[in-house]
Order: structure tokens, then C-alpha cells, then sequence
């Protein structure tokens, strides 16, 4: 099992480095997945991910001060809604809208209410 959270930890922080240079693609969600699955598979790697400059600039104010930079915020949830948009309009499925729209209220709340605005400087 521990290859399997290994092998996620590097596929999303592959994407995650990807996402810093795409405009539609965004960092946080993947670097913050990263570290999810390093912890649970390799502490070497998750240190390493975790103490490294690119995830300190990326996550480290959302994880440690739970708050972000509202740049980031709405760059975030407007990929996140543009993804699920394009299925949600493909679909003739109501349970697959029911839940489409679930999670884009879940995005929503989550970074409304869970994580604060950072102040600029």
C-alpha cells in the first residue's frame, strides 16, 4: 500500500509543479494532495515535499495559518467550477448534477468559511 500513496504523492506533485506555470491548472489542490499521500506512505518524501521552497510558497500559509491570498483563492475555485462545469453540462444524469453541484458548494464553503484571506502586505 505504501507504493500506492508514494506513487500519488509524485503524480500529483508532478501535476502540482505543472499547475505553477498553467493558468487553468491550480498548485495548492495537488501540492496539498502530495502531502496527503507522502504522509501515509514515506515520511523521507513528505519531509522532503514539505521542507521544500515550491510547497513553503504554494501551501504553507493555507496549511499552517489556514489563510490564502484571495489571487489564489478565486484562481483555485474558478478551475475547480470551469472542471466541473463540463461534465455537469454533459450529463443528462440528475444524481451526476446533484452531486457535481455538491461538490462546487463544498469548494465553496471550504474557501469562504475554512480558509481565511491572507492580508497583503
Amino acid at each position: 500500500m505504501k507504493i500506492v500513496f508514494i506513487s500519488l504523492g509524485w503524480m500529483f506533485t508532478v501535476i502540482g509543479i505543472v499547475g505553477a506555470f498553467v493558468p487553468v491548472l491550480p498548485t495548492t489542490p495537488f501540492l496539498l494532495l502530495a502531502a496527503f499521500f507522502f504522509a501515509r506512505g514515506s515520511q523521507k518524501f513528505h519531509d522532503r515535499l514539505t521542507q521544500s521552497a515550491f510547497y513553503q510558497k504554494h501551501v504553507e500559509s493555507a496549511i499552517n495559518e489556514g489563510q490564502m491570498p484571495v489571487k489564489t483563492k478565486i484562481r483555485i475555485v474558478a478551475t475547480a467550477y470551469a472542471m466541473l462545469l463540463f461534465p455537469f453540462f454533459l450529463t443528462d444524469s440528475k444524481i451526476v448534477k446533484i452531486v457535481i453541484v455538491s461538490c462546487m458548494i463544498i469548494i465553496m464553503i471550504t474557501f469562504t468559511v475554512f480558509i481565511r484571506n491572507k492580508p497583503t502586505s
